[in-house]
């Protein structure tokens, strides 16, 4: 009688932890299954200007998709540092818009770039001096655009969108 009740709760033990190593330890976030298994790379960067709209557009191309969390925004000269380093980065303009790309590499898997660290001059825009990086570090990915006129009043912000493999900032003219 013995052996059963050992056997039954050797097997009771065996069944539970297997049961609690079969549940992920996620927390929050996607599910495993939809996922993107590798980080979004940038590959390009173009620009436009749209004049019936009067907006100056940077195309930020990405392979195989775009990463999910981006934000552009006016800053001051002040905030224009390296990532990880924290050092000033000299870019032209008057104005400034930072763009961030957490989640994402402006380099290969071996450490080459992939993607243009400055732009300048930039053809084919009325505001757009300069697209210069800010970094490439931990999977975030910053650029700095340098603007010819001065930051729009505090309601008017460049607008962020995805199409495809590229993320488009507009910024108004």
């Amino acid at each position: 009688m013995r052996k059963v009740h050992a056997a039954a709760g050797a097997t009771l033990v065996l069944v539970v932890g297997l049961v609690l190593s079969a549940v992920p330890a996620r927390a929050g976030g996607r599910p495993a299954s939809t996922a993107h298994p590798t980080i979004p790379v940038l590959t390009r960067i173009s620009t436009a200007h749209a004049a019936s709209a009067d907006v100056d557009f940077v195309r930020f191309h990405f392979r195989p998709h775009t990463p999910a969390d981006v934000t552009a925004r006016y800053v001051p000269a002040s905030a224009l540092v390296q990532d990880g380093s924290g050092l000033p980065l000299t870019v032209r303009g008057r104005s400034f818009v930072q763009v961030v790309f957490r989640g994402a590499a402006a380099h290969d898997k071996h450490g080459g770039v992939t993607a243009p660290r400055d732009l300048f001059p930039v053809r084919g825009t009325t505001n757009i001096l300069q697209v210069r990086l800010g970094g490439d570090f931990e999977g975030v990915v910053t650029y700095f655009i340098g603007l010819c006129e001065p930051a729009p009043g505090p309601q008017v912000h460049p607008t962020v969108e995805r199409t495809g493999t590229s993320v488009i900032v507009a910024i108004p003219a």
